[in-house]
């Protein structure tokens, strides 16, 4: 099942998303004023966690353009919220004091995410909540793609295990295009598409 959603006729969006990281990237890198680096550090975060969130939605049939839509827009305004809480750990509503931080605030812990994806899951599935479910793979949807492009730097952060070595480039790219369908083969064994008998599953295409 994962190589046929892999190998199907997304794949423009996989090209799309390749570049934007990509591209994001060499921009973050080259430029040299600090608010200019901030700020498409941040736009790349949320441009890389919309598209991932569009990949998913792909692989639905007959969806709501509407409903679509915002479910991509909350994807993209979560990723890029996420480094809000450089402000708060700051103390700070200074960039420079934002982005020279000793330790990486609370929403960069992996474990985090991770837990509160686990709590939601589990009450969505007690209560048949379709539209819990939806969001919270999309907050999972946005936290791995951020977490994962800042994890080239400086790991994945479990607290309280510590925090994994840096991943390569190759490594983070790769990681990057495989979320989206980690999150589809999620919704096909949670079943977040309800049918007229009210069971829970899903249509890849």
């Amino acid at each position: 099942m994962f190589f046929q959603i892999f190998y199907s006729s997304h794949s423009f969006l996989i090209l799309l998303l390749l570049l934007t990281a990509i591209i994001g990237d060499y921009i973050v890198d080259h430029s040299k004023l600090h608010l200019h680096r901030a700020l498409f550090d941040n736009i790349t975060h949320a441009l890389i966690g919309g598209i991932s969130w569009l990949v998913v939605c792909m692989v639905f049939r007959n969806r709501y353009t509407t409903q679509t839509l915002a479910e991509i827009a909350l994807c993209t305004v979560i990723a890029s919220c996420i480094d809000l809480d450089h402000f708060y750990a700051a103390r700070s509503f200074h960039l420079k004091d934002a982005t020279n931080l000793k330790n990486r605030p609370a929403l960069h812990c992996s474990t985090f995410p991770l837990f509160l994806v686990f709590i939601l899951l589990l009450i969505a599935h007690v209560l048949h909540e379709r539209w819990l479910l939806r969001i919270t793979l999309i907050i999972l949807t946005a936290f791995a793609s951020h977490h994962t492009r800042d994890a080239v730097r400086r790991g994945y952060w479990f607290y309280p295990f510590g925090s994994t070595q840096s991943i390569s480039y190759t490594a983070y790219i790769a990681l990057t295009i495989v979320i989206p369908y980690l999150v589809c083969l999620m919704i096909k064994f949670v079943g977040i598409q309800q049918n007229s008998s009210s069971q829970f599953n899903v249509d890849i295409l």
